[in-house]
């Protein structure tokens, strides 16, 4: 409860002195309702989302921005609530304005410490091909610090890269722990090109890359998280009154290290456990007047089983998304999911259906 009321006091202050003056940022908040019905369970996974989002700019160079999801979650008769992680991010914007540093400081005032049932509870919720708003209630302190820059060539072609680190601390995601995990660190570098074909017309490659150091149990390397290496493609089309965009994703990590303990020390598992996920999104946008904007999504996942066979997805969706401007500082929006595909879940193939509504508003400042 006292973390509760710490978080709204700091949303309040900033969200009085918003009003006070005109700075160019925003307040959003919104609801996201998301439910998958699986072919072979009685039962549902529900989620309710309710995320907060503050974004203020102290200067032209120095933006602040805060970041909180309450939710609430079912599944059966097993339930998980409250609030979840709470995010800082502070970030400068170099003085060419082609380069930013970012720190961010993630609180640890989410749930932590479940039970055996709402352990299952939070698997189902962290499984991949669900994509819930909030897969994980809440983890050890959060300190991410990193940096990028971009170089326009020409004034069709834009070079960048950059780099983050990340650390966690220590927490207790079980109650049965007698010591808490230590996570280990994340190193990360990205590339990306930026290229205009036409005048009209947008394209951008990203490749991330992304190292992990292991987690210790009573200071004892037990799990190391495999490379994970992502490619994303991009396309934007701009005519007068439409935008049309397209988006692509493929990730792949390698094998993991896992303790043996006739060893004593990590090797990799005999086998990759990790699955290979491959995204594509696209859609377009109609302005159907100066103050309301519809767009028409669609999208498809399809996830590669890994060499235990298991974890394979085959997902494929869409929905509408309104957008409607109140007042000149208020834009309220909603939207409309719908899911449906088969994967591997628990040793079977069921069929998954998904369904996914939102409804928030923006109020700018």
């Amino acid at each position: 409860m006292r973390k509760a009321i710490l978080l709204i006091c700091i949303l309040m202050m900033i969200w009085v002195n918003a009003f006070s003056q005109d700075i160019g940022g925003y307040v959003r908040s919104s609801a996201i309702l998301q439910l998958w019905n699986i072919e072979n369970l009685s039962d549902g996974i529900f989620e309710a989302t309710f995320p907060i989002e503050v974004f203020y700019p102290i200067r032209e160079d120095i933006q602040l921005q805060i970041n909180h999801s309450p939710a609430v979650s079912q599944f059966g008769s097993i339930d998980l609530s409250g609030l979840s992680d709470t995010w800082l991010k502070g970030s400068y914007q170099f003085a060419d304005g082609n380069g930013v540093a970012s720190l961010s400081l993630g609180l640890p005032t989410g749930k932590t410490r479940l039970d055996s049932a709402q352990l299952k509870l939070a698997r189902l919720l962290s499984w991949q091909s669900f994509q819930f708003a909030l897969p994980v209630f809440g983890q050890g302190i959060t300190l991410s610090a990193g940096a990028m820059y971009a170089y326009p060539f020409s004034d069709k072609l834009t070079l960048g890269g950059g780099a983050n680190f990340v650390y966690r601390g220590k927490y207790k995601y079980a109650q049965d722990l007698a010591a808490a995990i230590d996570p280990g660190e994340q190193i990360g570098l990205n590339l990306g090109v930026d290229y205009l074909f036409l005048e009209d017309l947008q394209a951008s490659f990203d490749f991330v890359f992304n190292y992990f150091t292991p987690d210790k149990l009573n200071d004892v390397e037990i799990f190391a998280s495999g490379p994970q290496f992502l490619f994303m493609l991009a396309l934007q089309y701009q005519r007068s009154k439409q935008t049309y965009w397209f988006k692509a994703q493929y990730q792949a990590k390698a094998k993991n290290q896992i303790y043996n303990y006739l060893d004593e020390k990590l090797k990799p598992e005999p086998k990759n456990s990790n699955i290979t996920i491959r995204e594509a999104h696209g859609g377009v946008q109609f302005k159907v007047s100066d103050k309301v904007s519809v767009s028409v999504i669609g999208e498809v996942r399809s996830y590669v089983e890994n060499e235990l066979r298991h974890g394979w997805t085959d997902l494929a969706g869409g929905g509408v998304i309104g957008q409607y401007q109140i007042l000149d500082q208020l834009n309220i929006f909603s939207s409309v999911k719908i899911y449906y595909g088969d994967g591997e879940i628990f040793h079977s193939n069921p069929i998954y259906q998904g369904y996914e509504f939102m409804v928030g508003s923006e109020w700018q400042f």
